[in-house]
């Protein structure tokens, strides 16, 4: 994964190398099908990560998501290649679904050579649904990152969501 985050500059090895443009990812390239568990797949700009549990690439009518499993076990890293300051994330969470936290990553630096954790935000269930909203809820998480404090990647863990797309900007 550290070789995925690497860019050469000049000679020099950079690895959370800010990014110069905008980047979306849809999961357009994605094929579709199972990252199994403790499994990597490696896309243009995104890398998925299936942590202890399978990582599925679903195509539904509007491209494809990134998904999981019914449960509240779910764990994925969405890493990018470049750090951003701004993330900006369509996720669709269905009805009965277990809650779930999105954790933002920090890009990796000289003084801390791992992706840390920079800010969580926790999904919870509404405890009354609206009778139009029978196949669950959208919703879009928006983060600006402190200088410094970019952001390489996100981390999912607990119940069932789908991702469809992320926007990135430097």
């Amino acid at each position: 994964m550290q070789a995925f985050m690497t860019t050469q500059h000049g000679g020099r090895t950079e690895v959370g190398a800010l990014a110069t443009q905008a980047m979306e990812e849809s999961f357009q390239d994605a094929p579709p099908g199972t990252v199994k568990a403790g499994g990597m797949l490696e896309l243009r700009e995104t890398m998925v990560v299936a942590a202890n549990t399978d990582v599925i690439i679903e195509p539904t009518d509007d491209g494809c998501v990134v998904t999981g499993t019914r449960g509240k076990n779910n764990e994925c890293r969405l890493i990018f290649r470049h750090a951003y300051c701004h993330v900006r994330c369509d996720i669709r969470i269905p009805n009965g679904a277990a809650d779930a936290r999105i954790t933002y990553l920090r890009s990796p630096s000289e003084r801390s050579p791992s992706l840390g954790e920079l800010h969580s935000i926790n999904i919870c269930q509404p405890l009354l649904r609206m009778r139009s909203d029978a196949g669950g809820f959208s919703m879009t998480l928006d983060y600006h990152a402190d200088p410094l404090y970019e952001v390489q990647g996100i981390l999912w863990r607990g119940g069932l969501l789908q991702i469809s797309r992320i926007g990135l900007t430097p």
